[in-house]
């Protein structure tokens, strides 16, 4: 009998979890003896990334047990019995979504596995946006391409440029990948695979890169509180914008505006005292 289990079961345990956008993502630890991990299948698409331990997978291209980090996909209703060499191990765990190939498989694109570590380390702090964009991009690189990116392969298609700019000029938090989409009319894979190929990153990347790009412009020539700040350019909160000053530009917000007050002394601006 095979065992059916839902978005957010398996065999691990851990703190760290979050749900985002119809996706769950899981930092866990194997918690089961080998010999006790059941023939079982998912109701959804899920990706398990491996961080440490011996994991065998049925899947195509997947090592009979891993000695190195690898990224397993399984599409919705795949029945198996993956596990840990020994019950012990330490994984990623990202849920939901379509499915896309009809075959379990190991993923070796670097930037699939790239993405999937990063959700590992930013898990608990990253916005809902990114997380949710980070988990699409993962998607996108399982999923066939469909008959319009092939015809559009060598140009970027018309709406890019307003997916773009609703990014560019959004100062809400709770902006989402699937809104972005919607506004401009095509699946959000789809949108996640073209701002890949077209822009070198996710659309989540160029959301927190561009928030970000608008915190220190404003903090480099106002006066308003980190809060106010962190408000305007979309962050969630203060402490959401220090976290993203820190991981980019190794610096706080507090210590960006006393350098551009300094820079602008010495290069005499007449802003200055």
């Amino acid at each position: 009998m095979v065992l059916r289990r839902s978005r957010t079961d398996f065999w691990g345990s851990g703190p760290a979890w979050r749900e985002a956008a119809g996706f769950s993502f899981h930092v866990l630890d194997a918690n089961a003896p080998e010999e006790e991990v059941q023939q079982h299948s998912h109701d959804e698409a899920h990706f398990v990334l491996v961080l440490a331990g011996g994991y065998m997978s049925s899947a195509v291209d997947a090592p009979l047990v891993s000695n190195t980090p690898i990224l397993i996909y399984n599409p919705p209703g795949t029945t198996h019995q993956d596990r840990f060499h020994g019950g012990r191990g330490r994984f990623v765990a990202i849920s939901g979504g379509e499915g896309g190939e009809a075959t379990a498989r190991c993923v070796r694109d670097p930037y699939a596995c790239r993405l999937a570590r990063s959700i590992a380390q930013e898990i608990e702090g990253a916005a809902s946006f990114t997380l949710e964009a980070r988990a699409l991009q993962l998607h996108a690189a399982v999923l066939p391409p469909s008959p319009e990116e092939s015809r559009t392969a060598t140009a970027p298609p018309r709406w890019l440029a307003r997916a773009v700019e609703m990014i560019f000029t959004s100062d809400d938090p709770d902006l989402s990948v699937a809104g972005v989409a919607a506004d401009a009319g095509v699946h959000p894979v789809h949108l996640a695979r073209v701002f890949r190929r077209f822009l070198g990153c996710s659309p989540g990347d160029y959301l927190r890169g561009h928030r970000l790009e608008r915190a220190a412009a404003m903090l480099g020539r106002g006066t308003a509180s980190l809060a106010d700040v962190a408000q305007s350019a979309g962050f969630v909160d203060q402490a959401h914008l220090t976290r993203a000053f820190r991981s980019r530009l190794d610096t706080t917000p507090a210590r960006w505006r006393q350098l551009r007050d300094v820079a602008r002394i010495q290069d005499g601006d007449p802003a200055g005292p």
